[in-house]
């Protein structure tokens, strides 16, 4: 123990916030042919840490316990339903083990925070996210002034990764970051805390400049919706300040943006020139088909994968049970990922897996929809279910069901935070009635 919380929550800390820095070097190895499985040894120890955590800390009987096993249990049932069923090897068998490592990831997380709720409402969980935003934008910005890293596509400048692997992964890392950055912003200027003001302000900068090295469609979008949404929430909403002084600080901030729009415009084009060139060589491949452009041919691939899903000389489970992971990726080829977390889902894991997952998420939704529970974590959570189900990368993906394994605790703890926060009103009115009943006897 120390300072009365247990190691282990310390230790949480550390393997959740590290993890940029593990996904790097991971890249790193990659990159400079390193047979070594950093990133999957990483993740596989997180997962089975925090399960013998769990475990050990014991089950609560509760609805969110029975839909969490329920979701983890049912899974491992469609994985050995379709190894019979498509009489899948055993390197077929490991292969989607390893997916569900990472799919399973992200509840086991949010459960760890769960058992320990008590102790996470004393800390500062929401660092984390600054801890994490940091090193993703150490790690990209730092080689690339080095002039060092990976493009998203070989032979061509579109998209700069620095060592990650998935630019997809990455834009949606820094769209959170981007969220849990501008948020700690306007906390620290609420507070009026200058130091703390001027350095989030600096690392937000970085953050946009790293989406536009990214050069993401939606990624960029993001970035400049957020920004403008920050800059309108300053405005309207930042009451403590005078309406003078909010539209002063408004229009300062506005110039300054053009300003540094102009001086690093080079900079911009260099950086968002080859998406541009893809995008309209696209464009003209599609003879101006809007939809498989915006989806990237995500369109196609879909209707492709369903039509493998639905043949009539497929055994009868499989729209129940779905094709696995392994069993897509080698028999559909460029089929076997379609990009949309919902319909990879459908093909890999069936109706039953569509249900599970469905159940598991809207448990989420709702508890952060709640309107005592509505917070940043309900923002993120958001965003990160728009980008599961258009661009995929969420649900199936390690580093981004790291994540969102860290806002779902974040819900969670934003739950029990008003429900403690009530309790303890409560207590305080018995103890008061009682003190006047007691006064009241006495008398």
């Amino acid at each position: 123990m120390t300072k009365n919380k247990p190691l282990n929550i310390y230790f949480f800390f550390i393997i959740m916030s590290v993890f940029p820095l593990v996904d790097f070097l991971n890249g790193l190895f990659i990159s400079f042919n390193v047979p070594l499985p950093l990133g999957t040894a990483y993740r596989f120890f997180c997962f089975i840490y925090l399960v013998v955590c769990i475990l050990h800390a014991g089950l609560r009987k509760n609805f969110y316990t029975l839909i969490s096993i329920t979701f983890i249990a049912g899974s491992l049932m469609l994985l050995f339903l379709q190894a019979i069923v498509l009489q899948n090897s055993m390197s077929f068998l490991f292969a989607d083990l390893a997916v569900f490592t990472k799919f399973f990831l992200w509840v086991v997380i949010a459960y760890f925070v769960y058992q320990r709720k008590e102790i996470f409402l004393t800390m500062n969980y929401s660092k984390i996210f600054l801890v994490v935003s940091i090193l993703f934008t150490l790690e990209m910005l730092i080689p690339y002034f080095l002039n060092v890293g990976n493009q998203a596509y070989v032979n061509s400048n579109a998209g700069y990764k620095s060592f990650f692997f998935a630019s997809n992964d990455l834009t949606i890392a820094f769209m959170i970051n981007a969220t849990f950055v501008g948020w700690h912003f306007i906390k620290a200027l609420e507070r009026k805390a200058v130091l703390q003001t001027v350095a989030l302000l600096i690392l937000y900068l970085g953050i946009i400049v790293t989406l536009i090295l990214i050069s993401t469609k939606t990624g960029i979008i993001y970035g400049i919706l957020f920004t403008v949404g920050i800059l309108i929430h300053f405005l309207v909403c930042q009451k403590q300040f005078k309406s003078i002084y909010r539209l002063i600080i408004f229009i300062i901030a506005v110039a300054a943006l053009i300003g540094l729009v102009v001086a690093g415009w080079d900079f911009i084009i260099s950086a968002t020139s080859g998406m541009v060139d893809r995008i309209t060589y696209f464009y003209r491949l599609y003879n101006g088909n809007l939809v498989r452009l915006l989806t990237s041919s995500r369109s196609d691939y879909m209707v492709a994968g369903y039509e493998l899903f639905a043949d009539n000389r497929n055994n009868f489970l499989i729209p129940l049970i779905g094709f696995g992971f392994e069993y897509r990726s080698i028999n559909f080829e460029r089929y076997g990922l379609i990009e949309m977390d919902p319909v990879d889902g459908l093909y890999a894991l069936g109706l039953i897996g569509v249900v599970l997952t469905t159940v598991m998420l809207g448990y989420f939704f709702f508890v952060s929809l709640k309107k005592q529970n509505r917070s940043i974590y309900t923002i993120a959570f958001m965003v990160l279910m728009f980008y599961s189900i258009s661009a995929g990368h969420v649900m199936f993906s390690a580093l981004s069901s790291t994540m969102l394994g860290l806002v779902c605790g974040g819900i969670l703890l934003q739950k029990y935070k008003h429900s403690s926060a009530n309790e303890e009103e409560a207590v305080s009115k018995e103890v008061k009635q009682s003190e006047y009943i007691n006064g009241w006897t006495k008398i």
